[in-house]
């Protein structure tokens, strides 16, 4: 039975339910979906895979995540070309160390080697150089490295911002120990958002509507109405959009609004996926179409920040999930030549998934992202990007909790404390009106107010990659 046709009578004098809460038949969720839906949102790939039921107990929250432990440094200026058996003398670049203005924190030590590549050196082989001092200078270093190998030498300057690995250390017998290395940690700061949507009834319309009785999931009646479910997918529609592009408002002095119980407030803003990953994710750039090749290059990323055989999200735009597909079709071509790709008087290739390079892709294009008045509009280059989400769990510490504990990734968190449950609020304030609803006001008819105070919850975004094309 079609959905919009779905109808009986009850005593209004029942509260509107929500459409999350109703036990609907599958086939009509599967409807209400596709006419209001939208397609397929990043909110909807959290709802499957279990991570909305997170709930937090202030406004402003924050967790820390460990630094890597294996970092590499970053020489500041050219290493020029040396004499056989030669020290090298270099700093490294500031982003490679921590000054807070009392202790110097870098991971590369005295005693410790740094291991230069095989394409500067004349015998053509990695050579290790052993940290043989250090200047005292508070910034701007200087290192001294001394080769093991008689026969290592410098034959081809080692260009700026050259990454070098740093090695084990190298000790003599009867010495002392190394200076102790930092491991710090990285402080996030997350907030809630504050979402809004409302629908009305004007006096006489409920008479005439199409309207039924349902049951909750937790076995309370209530009343659905379609006009409901449009208002509830245009509030999922801004909670997707602020879990993706939300911004935190710090214009604190402006964007302000008067209370209606005193004073002024701020608005509320979270810092959205897309926003976190400009500031914090790998990149993966390509140049005319994203092809299977390309693939290649995700596990080395992951790898780079402790990654390893992982399941992600491959999220994308339409231009994007177009050449993967036609990717995936040219391998099919190529190497799977017995494939018959007509099936039931249909040709087609839905690409779902990608196993490649040891990494396991889900392949999803985003619904905003398509939209032409959304994400997707050409003002934009959303539909040619996308980003690569691992599916794990993370170890953090919450708050000022000393405690490590596991937690998804990513999320979304809902402002829940003190018996106050801001997940989804809905509230029905009505006129003169025939349902049996108190008078609140002198208008003939009825509103429906939607609230939602969420916050998107992000954590180790450097395990994320953003796929972007260049020109």
């Amino acid at each position: 039975m079609a959905a919009t046709s779905y109808t009986g009578n009850a005593n209004y004098t029942k509260t509107w339910a929500s459409i999350y809460s109703i036990e609907f038949p599958e086939e009509i969720w599967k409807e209400w979906f596709q006419i209001y839906g939208k397609g397929f949102k990043m909110l909807d790939f959290l709802s499957m895979i279990g991570r909305t039921g997170a709930s937090v107990s202030n406004r402003v929250f924050y967790h820390y995540e460990d630094a890597a432990t294996d970092k590499v440094v970053n020489n500041e200026a050219a290493i020029p070309i040396g004499g056989a058996n030669a020290d090298i003398t270099f700093q490294i670049e500031a982003t490679d160390y921590i000054n807070d203005g009392t202790n110097y924190y870098s991971p590369l030590r005295v005693g410790f080697t740094v291991l230069i590549p095989a394409a500067y050196q004349t015998i053509g082989e990695d050579r290790l150089y052993v940290c043989t001092g250090v200047s005292n200078a508070t910034v701007n270093r200087v290192y001294t490295c001394t080769p093991l190998s008689t026969d290592s030498r410098i034959g081809t300057q080692i260009p700026a911002s050259t990454e070098l690995m740093v090695g084990p250390s190298n000790y003599a017998p009867g010495t002392g120990q190394p200076a102790g290395m930092a491991n710090g940690s990285y402080r996030r700061s997350h907030s809630t958002q504050i979402s809004k949507e409302s629908c009305g009834f004007e006096g006489g319309t409920i008479a005439h509507r199409s309207y039924r009785e349902v049951m909750t999931k937790g076995g309370y009646p209530g009343l659905f109405d379609k006009g409901l479910v449009e208002t509830e997918f245009r509030l999922d529609r801004q909670i997707d959009l602020a879990l993706f592009i939300g911004e935190v408002n710090t214009n604190t002095a402006n964007l302000t609004q008067a209370s209606q119980f005193g004073g002024t407030n701020a608005r509320l803003g979270t810092h959205g996926m897309w926003n976190w990953m400009n500031d914090l994710a790998q990149l993966k750039n390509y140049t005319d179409t994203f092809s299977m090749d390309d693939f290649d290059d995700v596990k080395p990323l992951l790898q780079s920040q402790g990654v390893v055989d992982a399941t992600c999200l491959f999220a994308y735009g339409p231009t994007l999930g177009l050449q993967v597909e036609n990717g995936v079709l040219e391998g099919m071509k190529e190497w799977s030549g017995g494939t018959n790709l007509f099936v039931n008087n249909k040709f087609g290739v839905a690409v779902k998934g990608v196993q490649k390079n040891g990494i396991n892709f889900i392949c999803k294009e985003l619904a905003s992202f398509a939209h032409p008045n959304l994400l997707g509009n050409p003002s934009y280059t959303f539909d040619t990007s996308g980003f690569i989400l691992p599916i794990s769990e993370v170890p953090v510490r919450l708050g000022d909790s000393p405690e490590k504990i596991t937690v998804p990734n990513c999320s979304i968190a809902y402002y829940n404390h003190n018996g106050e449950d801001r997940t989804r609020i809905i509230g029905t304030v009505a006129g003169l009106n025939g349902l049996g609803y108190d008078i609140k006001n002198e208008y003939d008819g009825e509103m429906v107010y939607m609230l939602s105070e969420f916050a998107n919850f992000f954590a180790n975004v450097n395990q994320t990659i953003q796929v972007i094309k260049t020109t």
